[in-house]
């Protein structure tokens, strides 16, 4: 594998300027990379109310002079108390000074609006053009000779990027293009001999089989054909999974070939890496451990990093997303978690625990969320990926994400112990 490219000019567009769409670009910017950002609404802002900056995050806005322009409106708070609905407080975390002390970093509540103008103050400052009344209908990423993505916006304008960020939250168009669902034009069946007399009527049909069902019915007026597929697997499934359409076609294997070959036309999703996904339009993330946006912050930062390293000459675009989807898909499953209000007694007195299920005390979950570097992760799974090895101390054998989580964690900077010898330039 050679890294070794001259240094190039790439221009991303991003679809969204929210708070994840902004950190983004800003943090693209920062890469040296040409940024466009494509926002629906008529005029910059941000709806709603409060939202939690935790130290993951805002490290990231102090290093990018967001706080620096909004400090008057972060507030700081000395502690959070957990409690049931008749007031009994079940759970207590001292925030002022245990954040900063054992984390580096503040915990800030900040209303969302006074957060967003910031990041877009930030951004305009770095160089990002953000485009208004700029709404994606429609993205084009497969017939591009030279790999770019070509988005047309509701007024019909054009642009066209070397890599395409789908930072436009829950309702992403980016994503429901990337992952078509199981809809046919019946258009296109009308051409098919074979399949073209199950449109010809306004039914609804069903093929039942053990283990397997296809149901399908027109909807839109007519003019589509909507496809539901069931089949049983030999596993426990808890949450829903992504499958390859290939594997799809496959499980319907010697159904009526008129429905087959509907099947067989279901698109699948492009396996070129010109697209990324990332926040809400990837991964929803619930209120609980206060990490929707600050998930959003967390990706922006990461792929900056990685997008560096294309800018430089390093790697080119495929195998920078390959890194950015491989080392923060795991990190946004973790947040997946469930916090309950039980067994929470120990830290009402401020007793030390190992495990909670307040997850704003739990050991494990401000180790691994609130301490969180995205930008240092980032860092180790390019040198892992440049390198083929782990950043390690060669005379200790102790690798850096061993020293950081067990050895170094509370030592003081100028601790002669911490100086662990790690090779860490990529």
């Amino acid at each position: 594998m050679t890294f070794s490219q001259p240094e190039k000019r790439i221009h991303i567009g991003l679809c969204g300027a929210g708070l994840g769409g902004l950190a983004a670009a800003i943090a693209l910017r920062r890469a040296v990379a040409q940024v466009t950002a494509l926002e629906a609404a008529t005029e910059l802002g941000e709806i709603g109310a409060g939202i939690q900056m935790t130290p993951n995050v805002s490290r990231l806005l102090i290093k990018w002079g967001v706080a620096d322009i909004i400090s008057s409106d972060l507030v700081e708070f000395e502690e959070l108390n957990m409690r049931r609905r008749d007031g009994t407080k079940v759970g207590y975390t001292r925030m002022i000074p245990n954040m900063r002390r054992d984390l580096g970093y503040p915990w800030w509540v900040v209303h969302r609006a006074h957060l967003h103008a910031g990041l877009v103050q930030v951004a305009q400052k770095h160089g990002v053009e953000i485009l208004i009344n700029s709404r994606v209908a429609t993205l084009d990423y497969t017939s591009s000779p030279d790999g770019k993505a070509t988005v047309t916006t509701s007024f019909h304008r054009s642009h066209t990027f070397d890599l395409l960020i789908g930072s436009d939250g829950v309702n992403s168009i980016v994503r429901r293009t990337l992952f078509p669902s199981a809809i046919v034009p019946c258009s296109r069946i009308r051409k098919d001999p074979v399949a073209r007399e199950l449109v010809e009527k306004l039914t609804m049909e069903v093929w039942m089989v053990d283990k397997s069902c296809i149901i399908r019915y027109p909807i839109s007026g007519g003019e589509n054909f909507n496809l539901v597929l069931s089949h049983h697997v030999d596993r426990l499934e808890h949450t829903v999974e992504e499958v390859d359409v290939r594997e799809v076609r496959k499980q319907y294997e010697g159904y009526d070939e008129r429905i087959k070959r509907i099947v067989d036309m279901i698109p699948g999703a492009s396996e070129k890496k010109n697209i990324v996904l990332i926040g809400g339009a990837a991964h929803s993330i619930v209120n609980h451990i206060a990490q929707g946006a600050a998930t959003s912050i967390e990706d922006s930062a990461f792929l900056g990093r990685c997008i560096a390293q294309v800018v430089q000459g390093r790697i080119n675009l495929q195998q920078a997303i390959e890194v950015y989807e491989k080392g923060r898909m795991p990190k946004a499953h973790f947040k997946q978690q469930k916090a309950r209000d039980e067994a929470m007694s120990l830290e009402l007195g401020e007793k030390p625990v190992l495990r909670s299920p307040n997850l704003y005390g739990n050991p494990t979950t401000v180790l691994g969320v609130y301490a969180y570097d995205a930008e240092e992760h980032a860092d180790s799974e390019l040198f892992v990926y440049m390198k083929g090895k782990e950043r390690m101390d060669e005379e200790k054998k102790i690798t850096k994400s061993v020293a950081d989580s067990y050895l170094n964690w509370f030592l003081p900077d100028d601790y002669a112990g911490k100086q662990v010898r790690i090779e860490a330039k990529l």
